[in-house]
């Protein structure tokens, strides 16, 4: 079991590599303890090759991984790699390219939604993964035989997992399914962490536009703050803590003391300040720039035709084995058959082909769903 601690034997790991077409490659890391998680370990394996680099060793420089990672030539395979690669781009600044996620790839191949690794290797290996070390303190060393091993596991049996999945891509047609999701893992914009946006993390969020102005503005505060301190938002200032602010709008320090959920001696100090300038940020904000709850493409569906939609998409996705998140969101099915419709990837390509057109017609009122020998049928209507 290869377990690289040194610049050297990394780089001489990675030259071995550079002659593979495709390389399986996973990460361990941390997410709980600071904003950007805190990489552990790089699993690489290739055809012949295979290892576990320590992340965390004395004096060890990634740059030999960070180039393999962007060598256009191979192919990097992981499963579920949306945080690994946010991992990498934080790390070295550019994304692994190109990529194929075993994950999407299974979603167009009969295996359900967000199947997990464990799974996807038992249907095509027969074999089990041991779940031990899965929770396991990947920051502490010295690593265990067990551990070492349930980290390689993540990157041997992917071999066999890419070689099947792709070969029913192909036989299926289906590589242009999945390679739009290819694409938007490749694009940095996928990424971005844009301040301004943070707010809409936030579930419980109150209703009034001026409290959600509020509450914009604070949260991109505290983002801010997470970021520039590496700390998890909730250390900075909870949810619920940036709710109450957004409802009860404190315009002064001795205000921001009065609301309940602001940790004691926050409101006082310079943080404190800094809150209350955002509230007052907010409060300034002119009534038609105001956010809006973000509710009115479901008011334009109404609810049965919205009961009847999910209920051909089920039966479609059911029929030709695929996952309905490989096709689109819930928000963009809603947005395609709202009236007028909104923008959605529904509206061209295969998507619409497979799902689009019908659901138009649905939605129309020229077609109807029939239930004929156990399987729904879409009836034109007179």
């Amino acid at each position: 079991m290869q377990v690289l601690t040194d610049t050297e034997s990394i780089a001489g790991f990675c030259r071995r590599l550079r002659d593979d077409t495709w390389i399986t490659v996973d990460t361990e890391f941390i997410p709980e303890r600071t904003f950007w998680p805190q990489l552990c370990l790089v699993q690489i394996a290739g055809a012949g090759d295979a290892a576990v680099i320590d992340a965390l060793a004395d004096g060890v420089d990634l740059g030999p991984v960070f180039d393999l990672m962007t060598d256009r030539n191979i192919l990097k395979v992981f499963h579920s790699g949306r945080q690994d690669l946010e991992i990498f781009l934080h790390l070295s600044g550019s994304l692994p390219h190109p990529v194929f996620d075993t994950q999407i790839a299974a979603m167009a191949c009969g295996h359900g939604e967000q199947v997990s690794y464990a799974r996807i290797v038992e249907a095509v290996t027969g074999k089990a993964i041991g779940k031990g070390a899965r929770i396991t303190d990947w920051s502490k060393r010295p690593l265990s035989r067990n551990q070492i091993a349930y980290a390689l596991e993540d990157v041997t049996h992917l071999r066999r997992v890419y070689e099947h999945l792709s070969s029913m891509l192909a036989s299926k047609g289906r590589e242009t399914w999945v390679g739009e999701r290819m694409a938007w893992l490749n694009d940095p914009q996928t990424y971005r962490n844009d301040v301004s946006h943070a707010w809409t993390r936030i579930r419980k969020k109150p209703r009034r536009p001026r409290d959600l102005a509020v509450l914009r503005e604070v949260a991109a505060w505290r983002e801010r703050q997470a970021q520039e301190r590496n700390l998890p938002r909730r250390r900075i200032i909870t949810d619920d803590a940036l709710v109450a602010i957004a409802t009860s709008r404190p315009q002064s320090q001795e205000a921001l003391q009065g609301v309940r959920l602001v940790p004691r001696g926050m409101a006082e100090g310079s943080r404190g300040r800094q809150i209350v300038q955002a509230v007052n940020r907010a409060m300034e904000i002119g009534t038609d720039a105001l956010p809006r709850p973000d509710d009115s493409q479901a008011a334009r569906v109404p609810l049965a035709l919205a009961d009847l939609i999910r209920t051909l998409i089920n039966a479609r996705c059911e029929e030709i084995g695929v996952a309905q998140a490989l096709i689109a969101s819930s928000d963009e099915i809603r947005r395609f058959a709202a009236t007028p419709p909104g923008d959605s990837p529904l509206a061209c390509g295969w998507r619409y082909d497979l799902l689009g057109r019908d659901i138009e017609r649905l939605r129309d009122g020229t077609v109807a769903l029939s239930l004929e020998k156990g399987t729904l049928r879409l009836v034109p209507l007179p």
